[in-house]
């Protein structure tokens, strides 16, 4: 597909749904893509129609908090990220795919793809957005040699918080350090990492990223009203409206450019609690569990449609709830190993594992 405006606004929108409150603002995504399409041509071609099959396919991504308003990174960024991971890969970059799906995140590979004429392969490492940068590693961790490259650039030099790193490494702490320079740049950078060759992405990526994008914005936009916009999208993958209701006891850290709390919403006589480590991570009702990260829980204004992400959530907002189970999702294989939960638990005290236990290849 030679991506063009209008497919741009439909990605984007399926994408903000798949984001599950991350995946980043959908502005920055739009003025990415817009960008992207003024400097030259972006295709996204099936992993299938890869002809180049010795080289390498890279991970092009931002990483940060979504909260934070001090987050920025030039477009220049991605030339010189790209120069830094060519100085240690010295196989033929044939592809580019986002870590995640999400409304800036999908966008993450178009300004690159457009400089250099590279494809924007139709996969992701997570079919939908997450937290940690190993869990779009695409299980790179687990693999025989656990050693990759990632290159990072953001900040401002006027505010003397510009970075730019070069990380040879395991993907733990590689990842680790990452989202440190992130947070040392004012919030955010842009990110190349984790060359993989085309069977590697083949087995453990979310193949088809963009086509669902594609398919729950196109559905959302046709709806004419706000019920049916959500009935549209819910359809394609199997979602429900969990509770509508304004949000009370929000309460909101960033650490280390990663947004944490909580919040609740009142829906009749029921009481729903919802977690969030910049994505949702799990929706109870009157304290039992619901869903659970993978499970997509995405929330939208209950007056406008718009879908929102856990930074736009304050006091008051009267928002609608929808889940969909992980099943319908487009995993990645970097979701499916136990201990990057463990982390999420500790930091938001609840439980995780036992809930999706099912899902675990470890």
């Amino acid at each position: 597909m030679l991506v063009n405006l209008e497919d741009v606004k439909k990605i984007a929108i399926g994408s903000l749904f798949l984001g599950g409150g991350g995946g980043g603002d959908i502005r920055e995504g739009l003025s990415t893509a817009r960008r992207a399409l003024e400097l030259g041509e972006v295709q996204i071609i099936p992993l299938s129609e890869v002809s180049e099959k010795e080289g390498v396919i890279l991970t092009i991504s931002g990483v940060g908090s979504p909260a934070s308003d001090t987050a920025y990174y030039s477009e220049d960024v991605y030339e010189k990220i790209l120069y830094l991971i060519q100085s240690q890969e010295k196989k033929k970059i044939i592809g580019f795919i986002p870590c995640e799906m999400g409304a800036s995140s999908s966008f993450e590979p178009f300004i690159p793809a457009a400089r250099l004429n590279i494809p924007v392969i139709n996969s992701a490492c997570d079919g939908r957005a997450h937290p940690f940068g190993i869990m779009g590693s695409l299980g790179l961790e687990k693999g025989d040699k656990n050693i990759t490259v990632q290159a990072g650039a953001g900040g401002r030099e006027s505010t003397n918080t510009y970075v730019e790193v070069l990380l040879t490494g395991s993907i733990e702490t590689t990842s680790d350090l990452i989202r440190n320079a992130a947070a040392k740049a004012g919030g955010a950078i842009a990110v190349a990492r984790n060359p993989v060759a085309p069977s590697w992405l083949e087995t453990s990526g979310a193949t088809g990223a963009y086509d669902l994008a594609y398919r729950l914005g196109e559905v959302y936009l046709t709806g004419k009203t706000v019920e049916e916009k959500i009935a549209a999208a819910c359809s394609v993958v199997e979602g429900n409206i969990i509770c509508q209701g304004r949000v009370e006891n929000h309460t909101l850290c960033t650490e280390n450019a990663l947004d944490h709390g909580s919040f609740t919403v009142c829906s009749e006589n029921d009481k729903y609690q919802l977690y969030f480590f910049n994505e949702y991570m799990a929706v109870d009702k009157n304290g039992e569990r619901l869903h659970t990260f993978p499970d997509l829980i995405t929330t939208i204004d209950t007056q406008t449609g718009e879908i929102l992400t856990t930074a736009q959530i304050e006091n008051g907002c009267n928002i609608t709830v929808v889940a969909a189970s992980k099943e319908h999702m487009l995993l990645g294989k970097g979701l499916l190993y136990r201990d990057v939960y463990q982390r999420i638990e500790n930091i938001l005290n609840i439980e995780m594992q036992k809930y999706i236990d099912e899902i675990y290849i470890d």
